[in-house]
């Protein structure tokens, strides 16, 4: 598996904040606590070793719960040295997408493996314990209901409300009929359905149906998958639900770095609301609103005066949901983090989180891009190959690229810019006669420069266009290329499911990746997998 390093300032996918985050994240020391490297990791270390302030038996209590009716014995290790004071985490987060969704879901995943592998490495005296929080209590369940897989999508189709870990498995037994179909008869295939099988017969949610399969396959690498939809982290994190409900101060803190990021020229990522917690009910996910001393709950009949809502949140704290805003707070609350694991999008939020943390007294962890990746398949690098382009070249624009390779592909010059400038030359010298003769000539002889200009543009065209008629196969060739490994413009990696690579590859593709997705080397990754 050879791999190629292309620049994110090549990448044309990625935002402006994402590129200057991963590239020069020096440009954001008044955003965040570290510089996301080896040595800003230490010192976060050296610094969260000194706080007291994680309740771990609970954590490991609540683990333990989790994992009552299976786990690998490296998780058991895992939760155990989360009991020691030199037992810290790495996370990684996402919503639970129908069968792991797009490929960065996966990469995010062995990112922060290998994180953690590198940090046991260099300080061995204490450990470092890879977590995937599974975000359940997200309620967009068009966000999660689908997958493209081998250019098929599946959906889910099924009734949503409330929070999406919490509905029942009505219809998943027909997503993996399509799974299992589009998968083939191979023993990879074979040990791949008997995974997610396995993991429907033991649940009866759908956010224990996602952990059951991510254990399954990356229980044995000490990822340890948690749900913080638990009534007990919830009670233990009831004093900043309590401040959010009635002191209310997020919306201020974030407008206020927003306006920061914003005189840098970079737009605000998440929109702070004046309460930022929902109410949970069986069936529902609804913001709570305040007006004129009532708490109500969005789009129900339900309101609390200021005492009944506190004596709700002590009795029922499991009825109350982060949303985007406090949810980092949450996890860094619950868990003893040193650094959290995103994409472009997630870290840009977490940019304006950090007078927040501080507001509150929770730890600020180091902010981490995830890696991004493209997988070539062997049929892609035949046809790379085969047409003589090289990686780097396909992160140009399809037309950019077109015109490369048929520069580089004849021995006719397509560029014209020669004799362009030999025909329009004379009209600086003409133009100079104007002004000596009759200045109100320039416009008339300006405008011609520019019909001719024109004329010659339409002209490169036309040979542009019938060279790539001639070169008609080749052309289609490249563009169905570009297509494959760039979907409708976008990256492979927030379209295609990981699995589709993996279940061909001979060996081990997560065993692999492992090595190589080291989410401190700052460039998009491509592997050739022929």
């Amino acid at each position: 598996m050879k791999k190629t390093e292309i620049s994110f300032e090549l990448v044309r996918a990625l935002t402006t904040k994402d590129k200057k985050y991963q590239l020069h994240p020096e440009l954001f020391q008044d955003f965040i606590s570290y510089l996301p490297s080896l040595d800003g990791l230490a010192e976060a270390i050296e610094d969260r070793s000194k706080r007291t302030d994680i309740n771990r038996s609970l954590l490991t209590k609540v683990l333990k719960k989790q994992y009552a009716h299976t786990i690998h014995p490296a998780q058991e290790q895992a939760i155990e040295k989360l009991e020691s004071d030199n037992g810290f985490t790495v996370i990684t987060a996402h919503q639970p997408v129908l069968l792991t969704g797009p490929m960065y879901y996966i990469s995010k995943i062995l990112s922060t493996i290998n994180l953690c592998q590198q940090l046991r490495a260099l300080h061995p005296e204490d450990d470092f314990i890879p977590v995937f929080i599974n975000g359940a209590e997200d309620h967009d369940f068009e966000e999660i209901n689908h997958t493209n897989f081998f250019g098929h999508r599946i959906d889910w189709d099924r009734p949503s409300g409330g929070a999406v870990g919490r509905l029942d498995l009505a219809g998943i037994s027909e997503v993996l009929g399509q799974f299992f179909e589009k998968l083939g008869t191979s023993p990879k295939a074979e040990y791949l359905q008997e995974i997610f099988q396995q993991a429907y017969d033991r649940a009866t949610d759908y956010q224990t149906f996602v952990a059951n399969y991510l254990n399954a396959m990356f229980g044995s690498y000490g990822v340890l998958v948690l749900s913080m939809d638990d009534p007990e982290l919830k009670r233990h994190f009831i004093p900043v639900m309590e401040k959010e409900l009635f002191s209310r101060p997020s919306e201020g803190l974030i407008t206020a770095q927003q306006d920061r990021l914003e005189a840098l020229g970079l737009k605000p990522q998440a929109f702070a609301r004046e309460i930022n917690l929902f109410y949970l009910t069986e069936n529902s996910r609804e913001r709570i609103i305040f007006q004129e001393g009532i708490f109500h709950i969005n789009n129900t009949e339900l309101s609390f005066s200021e005492h009944e809502m506190k004596e709700e949140l002590h009795r029922y704290p499991d009825r109350f949901s982060p949303n985007v805003i406090i949810r980092p707070l949450y996890q860094e609350f619950i868990l003893p983090n040193i650094a959290y694991i995103g994409g472009g999008g997630e870290l840009a939020y977490w940019l304006e989180r950090k007078t927040q943390f501080e507001h509150f007294g929770i730890f600020f962890p180091v902010l981490i891009r995830r890696n991004s990746l493209m997988l070539l398949t062997k049929g892609n690098c035949k046809v790379l190959d085969k047409l003589g382009l090289e990686i780097k070249e396909l992160f140009q624009d399809e037309d950019a690229l077109i015109q490369s390779f048929l520069a580089k592909n004849t021995s006719v010059e397509l560029n014209i810019d020669k004799e362009m400038e030999m025909l329009l030359k004379p009209f600086e010298s003409l133009t100079e006669k104007a002004h000596g003769i009759d200045v109100t000539l320039v416009p008339y002889i300006e405008s011609e420069r520019v019909k001719l200009e024109k004329v010659l543009e339409q002209i490169e065209g036309r040979l542009i266009r019938s060279l790539k008629k001639q070169e008609e196969t080749r052309v289609q060739q490249i563009s169905n290329l570009k297509q494959k490994l760039f979907p409708n413009h976008g990256l492979q990696e927030r379209s295609d499911n990981f699995f589709q690579y993996w279940i061909h590859e001979e060996e081990n593709l997560i065993d692999s990746l492992i090595p190589e997705l080291d989410p401190l080397n700052r460039s998009f990754l491509v592997f050739r997998l022929d």
